[in-house]
């Protein structure tokens, strides 16, 4: 066996689940470990003038600051044509301010597909001119015949690259494919992508045929089903050896792909036997629908071989609901929902805000209690009768969940009677986005409310607003006494139905237990939370004290 490169693009590739957002203490980590196990190419992510986060971009001033020691191996980022392509022609001054000559990167990739390749000698002689080395990858190779792939590579014998792709971007291709492929010499890099649980041996059998230039994934993280694992090409490579700081670097994207959940599926191998957009089955595999529900959705797309988001929202449209707990024995305010605010019960008022987010028709309020029912049914609201026994409000939410029909459950606590319907439609757009968190607010303290206030549950999030947890007690403090900049959690929810049935249980966990915070229960079960800042005033009722500071602040509003 020859030996090969390898070309790591966990950035660039991995950011089509976390928009292109990476802590900066694992990219460090990443990047020594790969550069210490003898990797050549390091891919940061893209040049790009679409949206995304900051290696969707890779500023030349970022990426120093992220990666301020020594590297051997080469770093380089991707574009792709068709970001720079305007009415029908190279936009060259939008290339030029994008893309600066460098002293961090050293090669520019330039991902293509078949109708945008005559535009590759303008873009590569651009490049060139500003000191790049230039890579090509032509897209979804499995859709091209012989004749096109030569017509790719007659252009790109001529522009002086130090690599010339095949990527095979739908995951449909069989080792028998890509030895016929590199039977044209002027091929020597592959991109595989992992639907059928082929990706190695395509790289495999790429490499015995004399690719020079292999890519890989750490975990295989990468757009749908992923990518072969930089892992095992280190592994198989005689010249790359695996090192400890590596290990420890796939452990914390083994924690990831517990969240995004990428990897071989029978659906992913379906989507790429019948060569579907690898975003369309990532985006549904991210919604709340069931698998059998995705089936049906690819059995309908036939051929997509672009990714069409309206398509796609059509396909995922998703029904929310919010549910309201209203549990008539609460310990320290028995019949808290019925009790009047301004001469109308606060279960209504909190209703009245969740009608003007969802509509009337999408609004449940659950509960033990039959007053409470008559009192919402009389304002034509929608009930939910509950066992007597749930633990938390939570779980009374997720016991109604069994009875409505719905994809994602917006938790609003009934004695929360300021809320802001916009708070809510937050926390909708937020799970929206995050459909493997959890979703749940923090705000600042109210003026009335005190940071050693026990009944105030505290939050405290990483850098990215992921709770890493709450407590009744003033959190975080300081050398000095209390921070200034305590956050307080605010009771809306955001959940699929999966989560809330792994929510469940008869007994609470130790944490939650403990705190009496059952938010905590999700951090302990291994459920992300992510948190949503929300500004407007907020101010629970927990004794009937309580009532008389909201009244107060009603009539200042």
């Amino acid at each position: 066996m020859d030996s090969f490169k390898i070309l790591d693009c966990t950035l660039r590739d991995g950011g089509y689940y976390t928009d292109w957002n990476f802590n900066k203490g694992l990219v460090r980590a990443l990047v020594k470990s790969l550069d210490n196990s003898g990797v050549e190419i390091i891919e940061m992510g893209y040049k790009s003038p679409v949206k995304g986060g900051p290696y969707r971009k890779c500023n030349d001033g970022f990426i120093k600051s992220v990666i301020d020691f020594k590297v051997n191996a080469k770093l380089a980022f991707m574009i792709d044509v068709k970001d720079f392509l305007v009415d029908d022609k190279i936009d060259t001054d939008l290339i030029s301010d994008i893309i600066k000559p460098s002293n961090i990167f050293k090669i520019c990739r330039v991902a293509v597909k078949y109708n945008e390749i005559r535009y590759l000698p303008e873009i590569v002689n651009l490049l060139q001119s500003l000191g790049y080395e230039v890579i090509c990858n032509i897209m979804a190779t499995s859709l091209l015949n012989k004749t096109q792939i030569k017509e790719f590579t007659d252009i790109t014998e001529k522009l002086n690259l130090i690599a010339t792709y095949v990527a095979d971007s739908y995951g449909a291709l069989y080792p028998d494919n890509v030895n016929e492929i590199f039977n044209n010499p002027k091929i020597n890099g592959i991109h595989t992508h992992d639907n059928m649980g082929l990706a190695f041996a395509n790289c495999i059998t790429a490499i015995n045929k004399g690719a020079k230039y292999v890519d890989g994934t750490i975990t295989g993280m990468g757009r749908g089903v992923g990518n072969v694992t930089t892992e095992q090409l280190i592994a198989y490579n005689s010249t790359t050896l695996m090192n400890s700081d590596l290990l420890d670097v796939i452990d914390k994207f083994l924690y990831l792909k517990s969240q995004y959940k990428w990897g071989t599926n029978p659906l992913y191998h379906k989507a790429g036997q019948e060569h579907i957009h690898p975003l369309y089955l990532q985006d549904l595999n991210q919604s709340n629908l069931s698998n059998k529900q995705i089936l049906g959705v690819l059995d309908n797309l036939s051929e997509n071989h672009s990714y069409n988001d309206k398509l796609l929202e059509e396909l995922k449209q998703q029904k929310t609901v919010v549910v309201i707990p209203a549990r008539y024995k609460s310990s320290r305010f028995p019949g808290k929902p019925l009790a009047k605010i301004n001469d109308k019960e606060m279960v209504l008022h909190v209703a009245e805000k969740a009608q003007q987010a969802v509509g009337i028709e999408n609004v449940y309020i659950a509960t033990e209690n039959q007053n409470i029912a008559r009192v919402v049914k009389n304002a034509g609201y929608k009930v939910i009768l509950t066992s007597d026994n749930c633990l938390t409000g939570t779980d009374r939410v997720a016991e109604a969940s069994q009875e409505i029909n719905a994809d994602i459950f917006i938790n609003v606590q009934g004695d929360e009677p300021m809320i802001d319907p916009q708070d809510i439609i937050k926390v909708i757009e937020a799970k929206q986005s995050n459909p493997t968190h959890v979703i749940n607010c923090m705000s600042n303290l109210h003026h009335n409310e005190s940071v050693s206030d026990k009944k105030i549950p505290k939050v405290v999030c990483d850098i990215n607003n992921n709770l890493l947890y709450s407590s009744r007690s003033a959190i975080p403090g300081t050398k000095e006494g209390n921070s200034k900049d305590i956050m307080k959690q605010v009771c809306i929810y955001g959940f699929s139905r999966d989560q809330l049935n792994k929510f469940k249980t008869n007994i609470k966990t130790p944490l939650e237990s403990q705190e009496d915070i059952e938010i905590l229960r999700f951090i302990e079960k291994g459920i992300p939370v992510k948190m949503v800042k929300v500004d407007k005033v907020s101010y629970a009722v927990d004794y009937p004290e309580d009532i008389k500071i909201i009244e107060n602040e009603l009539t200042r509003i």
